[in-house]
């Protein structure tokens, strides 16, 4: 009996990974040009996180993906406030999917062959099938599994009575265990309904189950938050209080919401469903939330603000350990920490070229975030080629990032504005431009072909004049140390203006790839 509900519950939970994971695949991109798209406003951002989790059965998924967005800073913290409502809306299709499919259709005899077509295009096609093969295969898991939990679930009502069990907030904390067991809300409330369904327990026991379940799947958040930048730790607050919030809303209104249950049941069977009614309970009471937080979204969002302020290197704000996890993510994430870095950096130079000051403490943060960044991308994990060309161009793209911080903080950099007056103002007005402009991707390719010309002007003015200084020095008519110094700052010059380059072209170019 309990080895049957276990292992009910071990392959619903297999089939929902292999869906999750093989449909987050399959529609990585779609998913990502979404959310760039359409969550602009409050309301579009709801339907967005609705209408994602529905896709990819999973609202833990859609929440990690929208931290992870918010970290890479693809979405503001605003936008991400309306998909995580949205995806309690969407965490609810599953109760749908069980109760309309599961127990109403039988699919047991269906399961086993829908799982070996899904493990054959696994097995044998290539390309895309092996993420079609496991959403198949997966599909076929869960409805065993659901199968085999109908049969566990049937000998325990003959063998325990849970009549008694009525303490309401005992039930909810029950629900919020169950979740963070099996690490899955959609397990924890297809063996709620299962439960029902079988008679293990009654209507009312159920919704409050599902009360705590919806607590319960904020621990993941929580997990992804802990040690991340800000945007992540403010998302994953966000989660934790939006979820506790509806479950408070739905104890106060639970006589009401299960009274509009029995009538819409009612109204679509001519008699009571009870699974189908935790279905729409579920739904209802997700919505209520939905709809309060949204009227409250702007004092909500201060809120946030206030409890999670801003803080730590504002560098590496992007760079979640848990963003790692979507290598395009992550790498947009680093792209864009790369920008905020070079924009400083041309700051730096322009203040070592008018009058020699080299900002220590603005160097030393530039080079703990370029370490950083480095540190995040051993994190990453595998990717797809053109994601993996990207990272390359990255890793060149830090290795100039480096030798130019090691170039400014080089003794004769504070005496080569006095050396070469003439070339210190030269460069001002493209540094004054890339500063702001940096940060623009659309702006790179021509940032990148002006610095090309700078670096190369740089480094024929230092043949020529190196050349003439030797010259110089060999006929007596200037002093040996005053021209190596020139030579030097030349030299340095040179080498300032062709790693600003590399630097911004290697960058273009991995935002191109």
């Amino acid at each position: 009996m309990l080895l049957a509900i276990l292992g009910g519950i071990g392959l619903f939970l297999l089939g929902m990974q292999m869906m999750t994971g093989s449909l987050k695949e399959l529609t990585g991109e779609f998913i990502k040009g979404w959310m760039n798209r359409f969550a602009g406003g409050t309301g579009r951002a709801i339907f967005s996180g609705a209408f994602i989790t529905a896709i990819i059965q999973s609202s833990t998924a859609v929440t990690l993906l929208t931290i992870g967005f918010v970290s890479a800073g693809l979405l503001s913290f605003a936008q991400s406030v309306g998909i995580i409502m949205g995806a309690n809306i969407g965490s609810t299709s599953t109760g749908w999917l069980v109760s309309l499919i599961g127990f109403k259709v039988d699919l047991q005899g269906w399961a086993l062959p829908i799982i070996g077509f899904g493990v054959l295009l696994k097995t044998f096609l290539p390309e895309r099938s092996p993420a079609y093969g496991s959403v198949l295969a997966g599909f076929g898991l869960l409805f065993l599994g659901i199968g085999v939990l109908q049969e566990g679930m049937g000998e325990l009502q003959h063998a325990v009575s849970f009549a008694g069990l009525t303490n309401i907030f005992l039930l909810v904390l029950i629900g919020i265990i169950m979740t963070v067991i099996m690490q899955s809300s959609s397990a924890a409330v297809a063996t709620t309904l299962t439960a029902l369904f079988s008679g293990v327990i009654e209507f009312e026991q159920a919704a409050y189950l599902v009360i705590g379940q919806n607590i319960g799947t904020t621990l993941t958040a929580i997990l992804a938050a802990v040690g991340a930048g800000t945007a992540a730790k403010r998302a994953g607050l966000t989660h934790v209080l939006f979820n506790i919030g509806t479950a408070l809303l739905a104890l106060i209104l639970t006589p009401q919401l299960l009274q509009a249950t029995a009538a819409i049941t009612r109204l679509i069977f001519d008699e009571f469903d009870a699974a189908f009614g935790i279905a729409i309970f579920h739904t209802l009471f997700n919505v209520l939330g939905v709809l309060v937080f949204a009227l409250l979204i702007r004092p909500f969002i201060r809120l946030i603000e206030k409890i999670v302020p801003e803080k730590g290197n504002p560098f590496v704000q992007h760079l979640n350990p848990q963003v790692a996890k979507l290598p395009e993510v992550a790498l947009e994430a680093v792209h864009q920490t790369i920008q905020l870095i070079l924009s400083e950096l041309m700051q730096l130079m322009r203040m070592v070229l008018r009058d020699g000051t080299v900002d220590r403490r603005k160097v030393d943060t530039l080079h703990g975030a370029a370490m950083e960044v480095r540190t995040f991308l051993d994190q990453i994990q595998s990717m797809p080629q053109e994601a993996f060309q990207r990272h390359v161009q990255i890793l060149h793209t830090l290795d100039h990032v480096d030798r130019l911080l090691q170039v400014i903080e080089e003794p004769i950099g504070r005496e080569a504005y006095q050396v070469h007056p003439g070339l210190t103002g030269k460069w001002m007005p493209l540094l004054d431009k890339a500063q702001t402009e940096i940060t623009e991707d659309e702006q790179l390719p021509e940032l990148a072909q002006e610095f090309r010309g700078a670096s190369e002007e740089m480094a024929a003015e230092r043949k020529a004049r190196r050349n003439e200084y030797y010259i110089r020095a060999a006929k007596n008519e200037a002093e040996l140390a005053t021209v190596l110094k020139k030579v030097d700052a030349l030299l340095w010059f040179d080498r300032l203006i062709y790693h600003a380059w590399r630097a911004v072209a290697r960058l273009e170019k991995a935002q191109r790839t």
